[in-house]
């Protein structure tokens, strides 16, 4: 193999290595067609600017409670952490809805919408425990399925009754 070969093989790796070290923003935005991943970025970079200039207007005590927000044709969509939050987030964007509307490129929202989205929270975090009922309770489970006619459901209910500490 020549020198001449090397190095072409050299200088290709070279060239290689540098289109991988690329962001995927840049390759995207390459692309002569408008893909939808580039949509859903400059969707969320839009997203991310309205909710940021919307916390810049609220209080320092309502911001981390403000989650999301979204501007849908004349419609600003608000998502909150928690109903209580939601109510009080509504009150305070409706007197700052015009100055929001001063902003650049917010002109269109008229209209308010506060949701909640709560936090997702585990339920399987922890160890999940199985609840169990007294013998008093027992007692009148026992007491109750003596009453019943049925046989299927009073040893239903007698099954239940087996779940009592012990």
């Amino acid at each position: 193999m020549s020198i001449f070969n090397l190095a072409l093989i050299e200088t290709n790796v070279t060239k290689s290595q540098q289109k991988s070290l690329r962001s995927i923003q840049t390759i995207l935005s390459e692309s002569p067609v408008k893909s939808h991943q580039v949509q859903l970025l400059e969707q969320n970079r839009a997203h991310s600017a309205l909710l940021a200039t919307i916390q810049e207007l609220l209080p320092d005590n309502s911001k981390p409670h403000c989650l999301s927000a979204q501007l849908k044709y004349d419609n600003l969509v608000i998502h909150a952490d928690s109903s209580g939050w939601a109510s009080k987030l509504r009150f305070q964007l409706a007197t700052l809805l015009p100055t929001l509307r001063r902003q650049a490129g917010y002109h269109l929202a008229t209209k308010l919408t506060v949701r909640v989205q709560p936090q997702q929270t585990s339920k399987l975090s922890g160890q999940l425990t199985r609840s169990r009922m007294d013998k008093q309770t027992a007692q009148q489970i026992r007491e109750l399925a003596s009453a019943i006619r049925d046989e299927t459901l009073r040893q239903r209910w007698l099954k239940l009754a087996e779940n009592h500490k012990k």
